[in-house]
């Protein structure tokens, strides 16, 4: 309840000529009706300009109209009542699926190479999009892509970090040290 009576105070709304409320333009717009500014300039605006290389104003009201906004210790992304990870991973729930005689798998194959040999009902693109969209003649896409790097942590006993997925919205950690993540997932 605190916290509530906190957020609407800091929420900011956005009104019409007439002075009716409207709805937000803009992903900074979102942001602000959310969690106002305070909250904004902690963590969205610069996480979302480190994710997307634009500023929150930049962005469609869409963008950060899907992110939610607790209030509560629920740690999930998601407030489905029912959500699972597969039981033994999702190597092993793909490589079950994969296993199959009516599925054929190319690796090490440039798909640009033998795009015009294949001949299937369906074909699953999983090289970099903006490649695929570029050999369609379509315009680079908006936003940029995104790197993912695995790091095997051995020597950390315990959790290395609080939560699965921890956000690093600033650039410099607390010693000044430059962040250039915005994710670690356990």
């Amino acid at each position: 309840k605190e916290m509530d009576e906190w957020l609407k105070k800091e929420q900011i709304s956005f009104t019409n000529k007439e002075g009716e409320q409207r709805e937000p333009i803009n992903s900074e717009e979102v942001a602000l009706t959310r969690v106002g500014r305070r909250l904004y300039n902690l963590i969205f605006k610069p996480y979302t300009f480190k994710q997307w290389a634009k500023s929150p104003a930049e962005l469609g009201p869409e963008v950060l109209s899907r992110i939610p906004v607790r209030n509560d210790h629920d740690g999930r992304y998601f407030s489905d009542p029912h959500q699972a990870l597969p039981k033994e991973g999702y190597t092993k729930i793909f490589e079950r699926m994969l296993d199959s005689p009516k599925i054929t798998v190319l690796t090490d194959t440039d798909y640009f190479d033998v795009k015009d040999k294949l001949k299937c009902r369906r074909l699953y693109y999983t090289g970099p999009i903006d490649t695929y969209f570029a050999d369609l003649g379509w315009p680079q896409l908006e936003y940029r892509s995104l790197s993912f790097e695995e790091v095997v942590q051995m020597d950390t006993p315990g959790y290395f970090q609080p939560a699965a997925v921890v956000n690093h919205p600033q650039n410099t950690d607390a010693d000044g040290k430059e962040v250039d993540f915005t994710r670690i997932v356990e």
